[in-house]
């Protein structure tokens, strides 16, 4: 996977490490960066192994600019629903 705010999930790494008073190779953590572009990371000993990102800024978790991921079944779903074509 591809991933965007690296920066940021390397500083809320290194700050939750430094609150919890403990080395940063020996934590798992969940970290957020939440704005008008968000992710989430996972993170391992200080590297980052899975994020909520994909191959562009589009996907993801919704975001105050962009969508995030959507089910492809929502057009169709809402499209019934609404009774538009």
């Amino acid at each position: 996977r591809y991933g965007f705010h690296g920066t940021s999930h390397r500083y809320v790494s290194m700050r939750a490490a430094a609150m919890l008073g403990k080395p940063i190779a020996d934590l798992k953590l969940v970290t957020c960066h939440l704005g008008n572009g968000s992710s989430v990371a996972a993170v391992d000993g200080g590297r980052s192994i899975d994020t909520s990102m994909g191959f562009t800024p589009l996907a993801g978790i919704p975001m105050g600019t962009r969508s995030g991921d959507l089910d492809p079944a929502i057009v169709t779903f809402i499209a019934e629903k609404d009774g538009v074509t």
